[in-house]
């Protein structure tokens, strides 16, 4: 459990504490419905707040406008350009999206305030909840490299018109495939703008390649969970006609969503959809990976970065717990927890994502049913509540 606790804040603590010790089910009567919305998730506006405040901001820490026209003030004099109405919304906790455009705005946002590499870092891991630098982008590359080196938002937008037209200009050979991180090791060791020019020269086919290490493992993973869900499916002999329309194929998508969540997707469309009725946080139902990202795993098509990091999560829960379940192991260990929060960090870390994270209500949904003494029929229990429910009466 001390791996939890590494670097952990106050706040983040007590989280981890609630997780690990407290004593609750969705099966609960007495558990509060408002449970998920009033648990202390880490909101954008609270984050933005605690790093102007580490910034020089002396105002209110309550009023959206001073904290704007600040950050806006910060921007102006650090040469970076953004949008007053953006950074009103993100104090009004309209957290960014997952998005390539939204990385790029937080990435200003982080220059504007003249962040150094572990604020950035930091802040996109425990603010943003995505992955800081993503190294086959080539403009995050150079991001990293100024950040590092204390440049500033102007000389990352002059090395990132050099490397453009270095890239348009490139026809170096395909170069073989590195996991992401080992291109990470790589760039701790260029110090200077050149050497970083050339590196990106030399390696230009690696940026070409984007996210294959975690659709290689989501792909593999959901190989071994519709086979497990098959397996699950027969030993229990299920009946119920609304079941018996898939196929029995070992690679049957629906089957392993029916098995996984105990419920038919599969009816629940249109206004009955998930996305729709649905009471979980939105962290938690946003790109929740149900059949549309799943079948795009299946079919080697790549998925939005969040949509993969719940998928990677998701496939490993299961994977990790229905293993034991056909073991018939019954009573589940805090060495069972452990390890199980430990394979999933490695498995995100290799895949170039960010580990575990109590504050995201996502992470702590799955982190708090691979802690009950059911973890698969606890997750079931959460959809049933916040979904199933929910539809029926609607």
């Amino acid at each position: 459990m001390e791996k939890l606790y590494e670097n952990a804040g106050e706040m983040t603590r007590r989280c981890l504490d609630s997780l690990l010790w407290e004593d609750y089910s969705f099966l609960d009567e007495d558990y509060s419905d408002e449970y998920l919305l009033t648990y202390p998730f880490k909101s954008f506006s609270d984050g933005l707040t605690e790093i102007i405040l580490k910034h020089g901001y002396t105002g209110d820490s309550d009023s959206v406008e001073d904290k704007a026209s600040f950050v806006k003030e910060c921007c102006q004099k650090n040469n970076v350009s953004l949008n007053i109405a953006n950074i009103r919304r993100w104090f009004q906790d309209k957290r960014p999206i997952s998005s390539e455009k939204s990385r790029e705005l937080v990435f200003r946002l982080c220059f504007g305030l003249d962040m150094n590499i572990e604020e950035v870092t930091e802040f996109f891991l425990k603010v943003y909840f995505e992955c800081p630098f993503n190294f086959r982008n080539h403009e995050e590359v150079i991001y990293y490299f100024c950040f590092v080196n204390h440049l500033d938002y102007i000389s990352a937008a002059e090395l990132k018109n050099k490397a453009d037209l270095i890239l348009k200009q490139s026809e170096s050979e395909k170069s073989e495939y590195e996991f992401t991180f080992a291109i990470g090791s790589e760039l701790k060791k260029i110090h200077t703008e050149q050497e970083l020019l050339d590196y990106i020269r030399k390696n230009s086919s690696k940026f070409l390649v984007n996210n294959s290490t975690a659709l290689k493992n989501a792909k593999k993973l959901l190989e071994e969970c519709t086979a497990l869900a098959a397996d699950d499916f027969e030993r229990h002999n299920f009946h119920d006609e609304e079941i018996l329309h898939y196929s029995k194929k070992k690679s049957n998508v629906d089957l392993f969503l029916d098995v996984f969540l105990d419920v038919n997707m599969t009816t629940y469309s249109g206004e009955n959809s998930f996305a729709k009725l649905s009471v979980f946080p939105e962290l938690i139902k946003s790109n929740f990976p149900l059949k549309m990202q799943l079948s795009k795993i299946k079919n080697g098509k790549q998925i939005s970065y969040d949509a993969m990091r719940k998928a990677l999560i998701v496939l490993n829960f299961y994977d990790y717990f229905a293993k034991l379940s056909l073991e018939n192991k019954d009573n589940y260990t805090e060495q069972d927890f452990e390890l199980f929060v430990e394979e999933t960090n490695d498995l995100l870390i290799s895949c170039g994502y960010p580990p575990f994270y109590i504050r995201n209500p996502f992470d702590w949904l799955i982190m708090h049913c691979a802690n009950n003494c059911c973890p698969l029929d606890e997750l079931r229990n959460a959809f049933a509540r916040y979904f199933v429910d929910v539809a029926e009466d609607s």
